[in-house]
């Protein structure tokens, strides 16, 4: 199926936000996006004329099938060798929209040293119901370059929002570009957190009440405070793009 011109430069804003706050480093990582109920996908290219995140241009994502082939996209581009990873996330889960798997430094550090994720904030900022959750560690330190990886990786995620890899880097997965994108921000955010926190002593995870609060499902819309839901999400997802100098719509 043919891409819509405005989701394929909603691809390229991600990688660009995802770059530009620096998520990830030099040219590492991917955003993807399903094509509606297709066996294919945006993703951003590699390749010999290949750009880092920050610099990702709309001519840089590719159309790529369940193959891992390129049906679509510029001739010095190819898909990337961790297309299955993507591919085989939307395969096992239909309603996930988009995938994003980038190399955050904390979570490389953190997965190295054997640390777990620990639910040591809650009101503090966004990440916390994934902590609760729990964000399990892939341990295999390699890229997912094939069928068997890839397939053994989607299982291993389940139905996970996110999963760290050891030694490599984090893969998350939303309903959309947007909640992909504002899901690893918080992920980000959470891994630096504990990371400084385990430099500090002995990170204390919080209240067990507390925990419970954050297991009971968020509230799909507020009447004071942030908005909840998509509402919110979409709002941090405009924060983000506005810090990284980028136009939300």
């Amino acid at each position: 199926m043919n891409a819509d011109p405005a989701l394929i430069e909603l691809v390229a804003r991600a990688c660009r936000v995802l770059g530009k706050l620096d998520i990830t480093h030099a040219a590492f990582g991917h955003v993807s996006c399903r094509l509606g109920d297709s066996d294919t996908m945006l993703i951003k290219g590699k390749g010999p004329d290949e750009v880092g995140l920050r610099y990702t241009r709309a001519s840089d994502i590719l159309t790529v099938d369940f193959n891992a082939d390129k049906v679509a996209g510029a001739e010095g581009l190819q898909p990337p060798s961790e297309s299955y990873l993507h591919l085989w996330m939307y395969k096992k889960n239909p309603q996930v929209r988009s995938v994003i798997h980038v190399h955050p430094e904390y979570a490389v550090l953190l997965t190295v040293c054997g640390k777990e994720v620990l639910p040591i904030y809650g009101a503090y900022a966004p990440g916390a119901r994934m902590a609760v959750e729990g964000i399990p560690t892939f341990q295999r330190s390699i890229t997912i370059h094939d069928d068997q990886l890839g397939e053994q990786f989607a299982a291993f995620m389940g139905d996970k929002q996110a999963a760290l890899m050891r030694g490599h880097g984090v893969t998350v997965v939303g309903s959309s570009v947007e909640d992909a994108t504002v899901r690893v921000m918080a992920l980000n955010h959470l891994v630096s957190m504990n990371y400084k926190a385990h430099l500090l002593g002995s990170p204390q995870t919080i209240p067990d009440e507390d925990i419970a609060e954050y297991r009971r499902p968020e509230r799909a819309a507020r009447t004071r405070g942030s908005a909840g839901g998509e509402a919110g999400m979409l709002a941090s997802w405009k924060y983000y793009c506005s810090l990284a100098g980028e136009d939300s719509a």
